[in-house]
């Protein structure tokens, strides 16, 4: 219609109203205007909503079923790498904290008060000193075993188990007994076998061959963790992970594709969110590495012989990680890497990575060592037994 047309209408009295289109467009215009800045508002506020419900702590996350696709997307990413935090950021303005705390402290050692479990691989059992000692395993291992309440044998370290103890010392208290033996079980001696069998243990084959058998073992360790949590069902998961620990013994000294494949089992498990605050750990006589997370979680470390107190460890025939370290980009270039308590801290100005920087032959000479990295890193720190 002609913008600039007049109509009559009749007002609220009967008389006749003259009326200017242009003035009605006009108004028209105004009021569209306002609607779509209305909805640009409410758009706004509504867009904003998933990064909210992103940053709730984990154990207050809606339940990801009555989400949209895209927001359980991002719930399920952010739960994957910040799940189970001993400090929620939400509650205290801290950053989230990944602790990893010796197992060799007085306190810690022989405390079954701790879900701990102990994963056996096919390499020898060594220590420094005799392997049985009163009646005991000794070293590392043995301190690793006493600690535990679940233990483990992945395929042929029940043979290794059997060869140290059994086999030269007779265990008629079944001190020795692995609570399961799992595996392909291509490595198991039949004599080994047909032992642990007749003393209960249980025996259970995996043949997929798509895992190693140290992933089929933490697979069980997992469903171990899971059970731990039903016998306590009126704690969160995150309480029965934040306090267990699993121990992998054996994953050095052996040959190099398998030493990879024990640190890739660190990396992949590590981010599964039954493991997310488990001390997930390697160990062996003589190394011990664990991984660490990236930003925006923070890693606080104790080790039992941090500086000067190492000096005294060999002469107390005293077990426990000693104070040279090394913080390795296992997962690739880490652009920064932050560290307190260290000898040769790092600074975050230069990048750590193969074919450039990696802190090895460090030293950790704080009780407590903080590491800040935009990278997952994996800090290895020797054995003193």
């Amino acid at each position: 219609q002609n913008p600039n047309r007049s109509n009559k209408v009749k007002g609220e009295h009967g008389q006749p109203v003259l009326l200017d289109m242009a003035i009605i467009h006009r108004m028209a215009k105004a009021r569209c205007i306002s609607f779509l800045i209305s909805a640009l508002i409410i758009g706004c506020i509504l867009a904003s909503l998933p990064l909210s419900i992103g940053f709730l702590p984990h154990n207050n996350l809606p339940n990801q079923s009555t989400l949209s696709v895209p927001m359980a997307s991002m719930v399920d990413a952010f739960a994957t790498r910040n799940a189970a935090t001993t400090t929620e950021e939400s509650e205290t303005n801290q950053p989230m904290v990944y602790h990893y705390e010796s197992p060799f402290f007085p306190s810690s050692s022989g405390d079954r008060s701790t879900p701990s479990a102990l994963i056996l691989l096919n390499t020898p059992i060594k220590s420094r000193g005799d392997t049985i000692n009163d009646g005991k395993l000794s070293g590392v291992i043995g301190v690793l075993w006493e600690t535990s309440s679940y233990r483990i044998c992945a395929d042929g370290g029940a043979n290794r188990l059997y060869d140290a103890t059994v086999a030269i010392h007779e265990d008629e208290s079944g001190y020795f007994l692995p609570d399961l033996i799992t595996g392909d079980l291509d490595s198991l001696r039949s004599d080994v076998k047909k032992y642990y069998e007749t003393k209960g243990v249980s025996v259970v084959r995996v043949e997929d061959q798509n895992f190693h058998d140290l992933d089929k073992s933490l697979m069980a360790v997992e469903k171990w963790i899971e059970e731990e949590h039903d016998r306590n069902h009126n704690k969160d998961i995150t309480e029965i992970t934040n306090k267990s620990r699993a121990f992998i013994y054996g994953g050095f000294g052996g040959r190099f594709d398998q030493e990879m494949g024990c640190i890739n089992a660190l990396c992949v498990w590590g981010k599964k969110e039954t493991f997310q605050q488990t001390t997930l750990a390697l160990y062996d006589e003589e190394t011990c590495a664990f991984a660490l997370p990236e930003l925006p979680m923070k890693s606080e470390i104790r080790i039992r012989f941090p500086g000067e107190t190492a000096e005294n460890a060999d002469q107390n025939h005293q077990v426990g990680e000693g104070p040279t370290c090394g913080l390795i980009p296992i997962m690739g270039r880490c652009e920064k890497v932050i560290t307190t308590g260290l000898e040769w801290n790092l600074e975050g100005d230069v990048p750590i990575e193969f074919g450039g920087l990696v802190s090895s032959s460090n030293r950790v000479i704080d009780e407590v060592v903080t590491v800040e990295s935009s990278s997952p890193m994996l800090f290895t720190t020797e054995m003193m037994v």
